[in-house]
C-alpha cells in the first residue's frame, strides 16, 4: 500500500511538472511546447520532433517522459512550419512555404527561451529529419549554451533521384527562386510521395545532400553521437557506414527508425549515458 501511495504522489508531482508553453516569434506566428522543469545542476535538453511531426510524436514523446523522469528539465517545441499554433502534423499534400532557415530561427528562439530559465548548459536531441534541422542550426551560429548533440535515426536527405537528377532538380529550384516564380513544385521528398512547396521552401531542404550532411556533422565543433536503429529501413544503403567515417555512431540492435516497443528504453539509456559522457 506505501508503494503504491509513493507511486500515486510521485505521478502527481510529475504531473504538477508538465507546462504546456508559448512562444511568439517575431514573424508573429505562434509556437507550442511542453516544458518539464527538473534539476537545475543537470544538463536540460531540448528535443526536436521529426518531418512534418509535432512534439507529441511517439518517439519524441517517450523521451520525454524517460528524461523528465529522471530529473532532466526538458522543453519538446512543435516547430510551427508557417502556422501559428500548430498542435497537429501536416500533410505531404498541403502547400508548404517554410525553409530550412525559418526552423533554424525558431530552434534559436526556444533555445534562448530555455536558457532564460535555466542557467546551465543545453543538449539538443533529435529525431530523423529533425537532426538535418538541429544540423543545419549548429552548422551556422547556434547559441553556445547547446554543448552537446545527440541526433537519433538521423535521415540522409535523399530525394530518391540520381545525382544527375539531383542536381539538375536544384538548378531548376535555384533559377525559380532567382526569377521569383511562385508556382508550388511537387516533388517526392523523406516519406512523402507528393511533398508540396514553395520553391524557396523545397530548395532549402534539398540543398542538405547526403554529403552536406556528412561534411556539416565532421566539423561540428561540439561533442555529437548518432544514434541509429540496426533495423531501420527508412534509409538508403550504406548510409550508416558514411556517417561512421567521420562521427561518432551507437547503433541499437534490432530497432528500426522509431526506436518503439522495447528500444525505446535503449535508446534513453543511450541518450542518458551520452549526457553523462566528459
Amino acid at each position: 500500500m506505501r508503494v503504491f501511495l509513493f507511486f500515486i504522489l510521485g505521478c502527481v508531482g510529475l504531473a504538477a511538472r508538465a507546462e504546456p508553453v508559448e512562444l511568439t516569434l517575431p514573424n508573429k506566428l505562434v509556437a507550442k511546447a511542453e516544458y518539464r522543469q527538473g534539476d537545475p545542476n543537470q544538463p536540460a535538453v531540448i528535443l526536436l520532433h521529426g518531418f512534418l511531426q509535432t512534439h507529441e510524436f511517439p518517439t519524441i514523446h517517450s523521451l520525454l517522459e524517460g528524461l523528465s523522469g529522471s530529473g532532466r528539465t526538458v522543453l519538446s517545441p512543435s516547430l510551427t512550419l508557417g502556422v501559428t499554433h500548430r498542435k497537429q502534423s501536416l500533410a505531404c499534400e498541403a502547400i508548404h512555404s517554410h525553409t530550412l532557415k525559418e526552423d533554424g530561427r525558431e530552434i534559436d528562439a526556444w533555445v534562448k527561451w530555455l536558457k532564460a530559465r535555466h542557467h546551465g548548459p543545453i543538449v539538443l536531441v533529435s529525431h530523423s529529419f529533425g537532426s538535418v534541422e538541429a544540423l543545419a542550426y549548429l552548422s551556422a551560429k547556434p547559441d553556445p549554451a547547446i554543448t552537446r548533440f545527440i541526433g537519433v535515426s538521423i535521415v540522409e536527405g535523399r530525394i530518391k533521384l540520381t545525382p544527375e537528377q539531383t542536381r539538375a532538380r536544384l538548378a531548376e529550384l535555384r533559377h525559380a527562386v532567382k526569377i521569383g516564380q511562385p508556382r508550388v513544385v511537387t516533388q517526392p521528398f523523406s516519406f512523402c510521395q507528393k511533398y508540396q512547396a514553395t520553391p524557396a521552401g523545397l530548395l532549402s531542404y534539398l540543398e542538405w545532400t547526403p554529403r552536406r550532411i556528412r561534411e556539416a556533422s565532421a566539423r561540428l565543433p561540439l561533442p555529437h553521437l548518432f544514434i541509429m536503429g540496426g533495423n531501420d529501413d527508412r534509409l538508403g544503403t550504406g548510409w550508416v557506414d558514411r556517417l561512421k567515417a567521420h562521427n561518432r555512431v551507437k547503433i541499437i540492435p534490432g530497432a528500426n527508425h522509431f526506436m518503439d516497443g522495447e528500444h525505446e528504453f535503449d535508446l534513453l539509456d543511450s541518450v542518458l549515458d551520452e549526457m553523462k559522457a566528459p
